[in-house]
């Protein structure tokens, strides 16, 4: 049985917010590690950062995130690599995915070929497509660096989409 995220958060989550140059995120965690990062819908109340735009106090691991999300927003380059995630739900296949594409460099992309090809699949750009669209951890699983083969952009489920996703590259190229 799949639990939603709601599920997740009564039995053992903490949702926490983090304020971004983009709006806010809200990160749940688990026992287990990070289950998602999304930005948070606009919805006029949360547009601008007040007096829940941090992480929980005493939470290492949200106030760990947060100061990698301040970088990364400052930078164009944060180490997402030691954040523990919460993988239950995904395939052996979609895990496989979010690790390689955990590896892509910020300031770089690749296409959905060729991060089906590293994840062991090279006819599995579809599956790859699918599992992208599906990302429940922005920015830390960075699928805004997989493009088309042609090299254009694709969906981006983030508020703003493909604006967003051009946004997080042009941020990591300067």
């Amino acid at each position: 049985m799949t639990l939603t995220t709601a599920q997740l958060t009564a039995q053992a989550g903490v949702q926490q917010d983090h304020w971004t140059a983009l709006g806010n995120m809200v990160s749940t965690w688990t026992a287990a590690g990070l289950y998602s990062l999304r930005w948070q819908e606009r919805t006029g109340s949360h547009d601008s950062p007040g007096s829940d735009d941090g992480p929980v106090a005493g939470d290492p691991r949200g106030e760990d995130l947060d100061q990698r999300l301040r970088e990364y927003f400052a930078t164009g380059h944060a180490d997402f690599d030691a954040i523990e995630l919460d993988t239950q739900g995904w395939t052996p296949f979609t895990n496989q995915v979010y690790r390689c594409c955990r590896a892509i460099a910020p300031g770089t992309t690749i296409t959905y070929q060729e991060l089906a090809q590293r994840a062991g699949n090279k006819a599995a750009s579809r599956a790859v497509g699918a599992a992208m669209s599906r990302n429940r951890i922005l920015l830390v699983i960075p699928c805004h660096r997989v493009v088309s083969a042609g090299g254009g952009l694709r969906g981006f489920s983030a508020p703003g989409g493909l604006q967003t996703k051009q946004f997080l590259l042009d941020l990591e190229t300067e």
